[in-house]
């Protein structure tokens, strides 16, 4: 029995001993697997975390703000949220600033140019890249490189060292011909506090071109009628000098002063006619014309004058022509001037012709004379106002000056063409191109169709 009590004694012992193994050791086996899981789960969850602020970071959407089953991410998930909203904010107003600034940019008719300290480029526009003719834009050169233009160098010098805004008018002398900006250069500060400018162009080019043109129209117009001025001035001073003069004399006087009164009346007229035709103030009847008639017409009131002058006119006008839409006022008037312009240089035994002919969907009208033509450097003048070939000739056989103008206005108030081909001492040809395709029966001005 001792034995059989000491042997149960030992298995309890035993027993004991393997219990208080067991259980520590179980124990820490769980804890390491909690602790290893947990891990894993902590890493996943940073993983996401740094997901999404990479996300954020690249302006991406990244999915899910939440994190399962892990309160310690919880708050930082409603912030990172909070911050993703926010930034969205910012992006669509930041799009929305772009957008506007590029509409603006684009739809304006000046040129803007930003440039930094160092004159380099940062920002232009269309029109800026129109106005220089360049096809890309320069950015990140200097403005020296890119416009080759030193004046404009030396306003951003000046803008930056004096912080004022500067304004000139440039003469762009490296395009052919000329072209005339004004230019403002206004410093300001970039995003790093850097001085940088603005500057803005705007082309003049067409409004000196017009002032050059008002000048010359001012001289010539002064020049025209100083010359018949004078005359009455001077004749008029000898008759009341001289009340009694012979009959034959005042006679003489009175001729004359009736030549140059009829000059001056047909200059004004002119000028009157001139004028409603530049500023669009005329208004024109468009109806059909049979072109055939009307040619006919006009050669029959100019056939005694020309037969005085011993000038033939020969008509070439191709049958069947379809009738014309045009003002029939404005198409005597072209054919006069155009006539009375020939005959002036149509020698005694010389010859004018009128020919009409369809060219596809244009009627092409030509006025021709065997006269003594036009120098090839005079030739692109002629539709100018006041331009004479040989100025001397032309005042002593009379006219305005304007009547090849007056005829170039009416016909691209037809939305026609005119031009003018010439071989020196052999003659000259008008030509002029109507299209057959116009609104019958409703009145336009200077080819815009009226709406009253």
């Amino acid at each position: 029995m001792p034995d059989i009590d000491r042997s149960r004694e030992s298995i309890e012992n035993h027993d004991e001993r393997f219990m208080w193994f067991w259980i520590p050791t179980l124990a820490f086996a769980a804890l390491a697997c909690y602790f290893i899981q947990s891990r894993r789960t902590f890493q996943r969850h940073w993983r996401r975390l740094e997901h999404v602020l990479d996300a954020l970071g690249e302006g991406r959407e990244p999915g899910s703000y939440v994190f399962l089953n892990e309160r310690r991410f919880e708050r930082l998930s409603n912030r990172l949220q909070n911050v993703a909203v926010e930034q969205d904010r910012l992006r669509k107003v930041a799009q929305d600033e772009r957008f506007s600034l590029r509409t603006i940019l684009g739809s304006m008719e000046e040129g803007i140019m930003v440039v930094d300290s160092q004159h380099v480029l940062q920002r232009v526009n269309p029109s800026f890249l129109k106005l220089f003719g360049l096809k890309e834009a320069p950015l990140g050169q200097s403005v020296d490189e890119s416009i080759r233009e030193p004046e404009l160098g030396e306003m951003i010098t000046a803008a930056l060292n004096s912080a004022e805004p500067q304004a000139r008018e440039v003469s762009l002398a490296s395009f052919k011909p000329v072209r005339h900006v004004t230019v403002h250069a206004v410093p300001l500060r970039d995003s790093k506090g850097q001085l940088a400018v603005l500057a803005i162009f705007r082309d003049i080019t067409r409004l000196k071109q017009l002032e050059e043109v008002r000048r010359e129209f001012v001289a010539n117009v002064s020049h025209e009628l100083r010359t018949p001025l004078s005359i009455f001035h001077g004749y008029v001073e000898t008759l009341i000098d001289a009340p009694y003069l012979p009959k034959p004399e005042t006679t003489k006087i009175f001729h004359v002063l009736k030549r140059h009164s009829l000059r001056l009346n047909a200059l004004v007229e002119d000028l009157l006619v001139l004028a409603r035709l530049e500023s669009r103030g005329e208004t024109m009847q468009f109806q059909p014309v049979d072109l055939q008639k009307a040619i006919n017409d006009i050669a029959m009131d100019w056939a005694a004058k020309m037969g005085k002058k011993g000038v033939a006119l020969d008509l070439a006008i191709a049958p069947d022509l379809p009738v014309l839409p045009v003002d029939p006022l404005r198409l005597d008037q072209i054919l006069n001037n155009l006539l009375e312009n020939a005959l002036k240089y149509t020698p005694p035994g010389g010859c004018i012709a009128i020919q009409a002919a369809r060219e596809a969907d244009k009627i092409l009208l030509c006025v021709e004379d065997n006269g003594p033509g036009i120098p090839e450097d005079d030739l692109p003048h002629i539709f100018e106002r006041f331009y004479r070939a040989d100025k001397a000739r032309s005042r002593q056989l009379g006219g305005t000056g304007l009547g090849l103008s007056i005829v170039k206005h009416i016909t691209q108030a037809h939305n026609g063409t005119v031009e003018a081909e010439s071989t020196f001492g052999k003659g000259t040809a008008i030509l002029l191109r109507f299209p057959l395709h116009q609104d019958i029966g409703t009145p336009r001005t200077n080819g815009a169709v009226q709406t009253d």
